[in-house]
């Protein structure tokens, strides 16, 4: 059986996905929604960039978080096995982690391949570059978004570096009482 690989963001309405500290608002409604979706994960990819900031910040999180629903996608975050890939070794600092080494775009597109087919659902949390190759060599399924309300004006965008179309079908959109919108695509097969 093949996996699913489900490429999970937040971006501006420019389309930055990075420095979100700036920009992101996040609700008790959207943290629900992570609840029920980490449920259903069975292996969380991060690219070697930001991986130590995300280990470091859920399993912080699991903690000392003053949110319940904080501490519990924390927990759930930190008990998924996970896979950092990156061009060059890391510090497994995160508990259920491993590494994939990836030497070029080739064997980075036959160890995800190969990873899809030992894991149920996959959800590809960040960041960009990792995005970025996830959707260059159309290793995705689908692809969940939440667009913020605000337009960023400086950071990465997440879509200046694909030269190929991707034709996508919506599957669902939620507006939430923030003002940010999930849209959760797949991609359509041609």
């Amino acid at each position: 059986m093949i996996g699913t690989t489900v490429l999970t963001m937040h971006m501006s309405l420019d389309s930055v996905v990075t420095d979100e500290d700036q920009w992101m608002k996040l609700s008790d409604e959207i943290l629900e929604e992570y609840v029920d979706y980490y449920n259903r994960i069975d292996r969380i990819v991060v690219g070697g960039n930001t991986y130590a900031q995300l280990a470091e910040y859920w399993q912080s999180a699991e903690q000392s978080s003053g949110s319940d629903l904080e501490r519990s996608i924390a927990k759930k975050i930190n008990d998924i096995p996970k896979t950092v890939i990156s061009r060059s070794l890391k510090d497994l600092v995160w508990r259920n982690s491993e590494q994939i080494l990836i030497k070029d775009n080739e064997s980075f597109v036959q160890e995800m391949l190969a990873l899809k087919k030992t894991a149920g659902m996959i959800s590809v949390e960040s960041g960009l570059k990792t995005w970025q190759l996830f959707i260059e060599h159309e290793l995705f399924d689908d692809l969940w978004v939440f667009v913020h309300p605000a337009i960023a004006s400086r950071g990465e965008r997440l879509f200046e570096s694909s030269d190929k179309q991707h034709d996508l079908q919506l599957i669902n959109s939620k507006t939430y009482s923030n003002g940010v919108l999930g849209l959760y695509y797949k991609k359509k097969v041609i």
